[in-house]
This record gives structure tokens, C-alpha cells and sequence, in this order.
């Protein structure tokens, strides 16, 4: 007989989170998947990232690949996977990346370390994803 876990479903069961709950597990994470696509194919970068405004916001450098190909349709995805367990969840954004331009916001984004990149030298581009899909789902 299968052990069930929260909610009494069986182990193993795939369980579809709605928008709200894969928000509020972004909310959680801070490192995320960047994929998006460039004139020599798609890529997919590791980042740091907020979420602010119902939005991916993620801060790079101007002269990296991303920072050169910030416009257009990107997916999102950030997961937390626990093997010996056999759980995890992972959740995707699907949406338009676009740069910040408002230098408020910029200024914003930059105060009391909201959004501090791990990797070193000059981060200061601010780019945005408006989601237009938000999936994720959980296991075990």
C-alpha cells in the first residue's frame, strides 16, 4: 500500500499550484533559470532575481549575453528538489523580458541590497519579466 503524505494523496502524485502558490514560492527562492533565445541559439543562464510588482525583476550586466538580448520572449524557472525524498516542486515563467528604463525604479531596485547579484564585477542593468503564463507544480 502507498504511504500518503500532506493532504492524504499518495506519494508521487503531481499536484498543478496555482498562480498564487508559485508566487509565493518565488517569493522564497532568489536564484533562479533564465532561458532566452540568441542569434546563435538558446541559452539558459543561472540568476538572482526579485519578484516586485507581480514581475521577474533580475539585475546583469549590459555587456553580457543576456544584457545584449533582453528583448523578447524568455522562460523562467526556479525548483527546490529534494532526491533522497522524492519531492520538490518547480515552477515556470513563461513571458516578454524587457530592460527597466525609469530611473526611480532603477534607484529603487539598487537600495538596501533587494537585489544583490552573487556574480562580480558591474550589475547595472535592471531587466523585467511580465509574465504572460505562470505554471508550477509540486511532487511528494
Amino acid at each position: 500500500m502507498a504511504a500518503t503524505g500532506k493532504l492524504g494523496r499518495q506519494d508521487g502524485a503531481v499536484v498543478e499550484l496555482s498562480r498564487e502558490e508559485c508566487f509565493e514560492l518565488l517569493g522564497e527562492s532568489g536564484v533562479g533559470r533564465i532561458a532566452f533565445d540568441t542569434p546563435s541559439g538558446p541559452v539558459i543562464h543561472p540568476v538572482n532575481y526579485l519578484v516586485h510588482d507581480a514581475t521577474i525583476v533580475i539585475r546583469t550586466s549590459p555587456y553580457s549575453q543576456l544584457g545584449a538580448h533582453p528583448l523578447g520572449l524568455v522562460a523562467f524557472e526556479v525548483d527546490e528538489l529534494e532526491a533522497e525524498l522524492r519531492s520538490g516542486w518547480s515552477v515556470l515563467v513563461v513571458g516578454r523580458c524587457t530592460p527597466i528604463e525609469d530611473p526611480d525604479e532603477a534607484i529603487d531596485l539598487r537600495r538596501g541590497g533587494k537585489l544583490e547579484p552573487w556574480a562580480a564585477g558591474q550589475r547595472n542593468l535592471f531587466v523585467r519579466i511580465s509574465p504572460n503564463a505562470v505554471t508550477g507544480r509540486r511532487i511528494g
